[in-house]
C-alpha cells in the first residue's frame, strides 16, 4: 500500500531561513539517509525528499525523471522567488532545465571547453595564479583564504575561460551572492542583481561579436550566428549559468576543503606529504562535506514508487546528494574523513546525462590550490576557533582566517 503524505509542518523546508542555516538540521539531513519524506523547496513548492545513495544515483539517470519542469511550474517558481517578468525567458532556457533533446544539443557546445585536454592546458595558468596570490599575502599576519585565495582563483579562472572582462568580475560576485538556487533571495536585491548580470552578459556578447577572442563566449557567439544550434536567449542563459556555476562551486570547494583539512589535522598531514594523491583527497573532501548538497529539482514523468511511497507524475523530487554521499549502505564509515579512500563513487557532480561538464576543471583548481598552499606554507593553520567560521547547512564558509607560519 502506498503511503500518502501531508505537507503540514514538514521539517525539510528550504523556504525557511532558519532551517537552511541550522547546524543541527545539517547533521540530520546531510550526514545520512532516511526514507522518502515530504518537504518544501525554496519557493514553498511541495517536494519528495530522497536521500539514500542507490535511490539518488538511480533517479539521476532514470528516464522517468526529468530536469524539465512541467508546463508553467518553473516560471511560477521563478516568479515566486522574485525574478522580474521580463527576465523569465532567460531562466526558462537554461541547460539545467531543458528538454532532453535540447539539453544534448546545447551540452555538446560546452563539452570541449571543459575537456581533459583543455583542463591540462589550463594547469600552468592555475599554478601561476595560485602562486601570485600567495605572493601577495602577509606571511607574518592573518590572511583570509576565502577573500584572498579561493575567491580570486574561482573568479579569475572561469572569467578568463569565458572571456568576462576584469571590470565586471568583482561586481559579478556580489550579484551571484544574491541569487542562490536553494535559498530564498532578498526581494529588494534580486531584480537589480539579475538585470546587472544579464545586461553584462549581453554587453560581452556584443563585444565578442564585434571583436572575437580566444574564449568560450566568442566560440558560442560564432556558433549562434553561424548555425541553428543556439538561439540568442539560449546563448545569454548558457553564459549566465556557466559563470555562476564556475564561481560558486570552485570557491566553495576550495574553502570547504581547507576548512575540513584544518579541522582534521591527521588528514591534513596526509595531503601535505602526498601531493600526487591530492585528486583522490579532493574527491573524498567533496563526498564528506562538499559544496554541492543537493541536486537541482527533478520531476517525475510517470508515477514512481520508492520506500512504499508513490511519487505521482509531475511530482517534484529533491535529491539530497550530501546525504547520499554519507550513506553507510554504500560507504564504509561515511562520517570518517579518509583522504586515502579508494572506493568513492560520490555524487557531488551528479550522474548520468546531467553530470557536471566542469567537474574536471573544478577538481584541478581545488587540487592545485591545496598543493600550492601547503608547499609554500606547510605550517598554515586556522587563526580562529573553527566554530566561529564553520559552514551552517546551506550557508557556506564565508571567511577562513589563517596564520601562514
Amino acid at each position: 500500500m502506498s503511503e500518502t503524505f501531508t505537507w503540514d509542518n514538514v521539517e525539510f523546508d528550504l523556504s525557511d531561513p532558519a532551517f537552511v542555516s541550522d547546524p543541527e538540521a545539517a547533521k540530520r539531513w546531510l550526514e545520512g539517509p532516511r526514507d522518502v519524506c515530504p518537504g518544501r523547496f525554496s519557493d514553498n513548492a511541495e517536494v519528495y525528499v530522497v536521500t539514500k545513495y542507490h535511490q539518488v544515483r538511480g533517479l539521476l539517470a532514470d528516464p522517468r525523471v526529468s530536469n524539465h519542469p512541467p508546463e508553467g511550474v518553473h516560471l511560477d517558481s521563478m516568479r515566486k522567488r522574485g525574478v522580474p517578468e521580463e527576465l523569465l525567458k532567460y531562466f526558462d532556457s537554461t541547460i539545467m532545465t531543458m528538454e532532453p533533446d535540447d539539453h544534448q544539443r546545447v551540452r555538446g557546445l560546452v563539452t570541449a571547453a571543459f575537456s581533459a585536454k583543455r583542463v591540462r592546458s589550463l594547469r600552468p595558468r592555475i599554478e601561476e595564479l595560485t602562486n601570485s596570490l600567495l605572493d601577495r599575502m602577509d606571511p607574518a599576519g592573518v590572511n583570509d583564504l576565502v577573500a584572498d585565495y579561493a575567491h580570486p582563483i574561482s573568479t579569475t579562472m572561469i572569467c578568463e575561460l569565458l572571456g568576462v572582462d576584469d571590470e565586471y568580475r568583482d561586481q559579478w560576485i556580489k550579484w551571484t551572492g544574491v541569487f542562490t538556487t536553494f535559498l530564498r533571495p532578498d526581494p529588494k536585491l534580486l531584480p537589480p542583481s539579475l538585470h546587472g548580470m544579464i545586461d553584462t552578459i549581453k554587453r560581452l556578447i556584443d563585444a565578442r561579436r564585434a571583436e572575437p577572442g580566444d574564449d568560450l563566449i566568442s566560440d558560442l557567439v560564432r556558433i549562434s550566428d553561424q548555425t541553428e544550434k543556439l538561439d540568442q536567449v539560449e546563448l545569454v542563459a548558457l553564459a549566465l549559468v556557466l559563470v555562476q556555476a564556475g564561481l560558486d562551486t570552485v570557491r566553495h570547494s576550495i574553502a570547504l576543503s581547507l576548512y575540513n583539512l584544518f579541522t582534521h589535522p591527521e588528514q591534513l598531514e596526509l595531503v601535505k606529504h602526498n601531493p600526487d594523491d591530492t585528486v583522490r583527497a579532493v574527491m573524498e573532501l567533496m563526498r564528506y562535506a562538499g559544496p554541492i548538497k543537493m541536486a537541482l529539482p527533478r520531476f517525475a514523468t510517470e508515477p514512481i514508487e520508492l520506500d512504499g511511497v508513490t511519487i505521482p507524475a509531475d511530482g517534484q523530487i529533491q535529491l539530497v546528494v550530501a546525504a547520499a554521499n554519507n550513506d553507510p549502505e554504500r560507504f564504509h564509515e561515511p562520517r570518517k574523513l579518509d583522504v586515502t579512500r579508494q572506493d568513492n563513487p560520490q555524487l557531488s557532480f551528479a550522474h548520468g546525462a546531467h553530470f557536471c561538464p566542469g567537474a574536471s576543471l573544478a577538481t584541478a583548481e581545488t587540487e592545485i590550490a591545496l598543493n600550492t598552499l601547503f608547499a609554500r606554507y606547510p605550517d598554515v593553520r586556522l587563526a580562529v576557533d573553527p566554530a566561529e567560521i564553520g559552514p551552517r547547512f546551506l550557508r557556506a564558509v564565508e571567511r577562513l582566517p589563517v596564520h601562514l607560519k
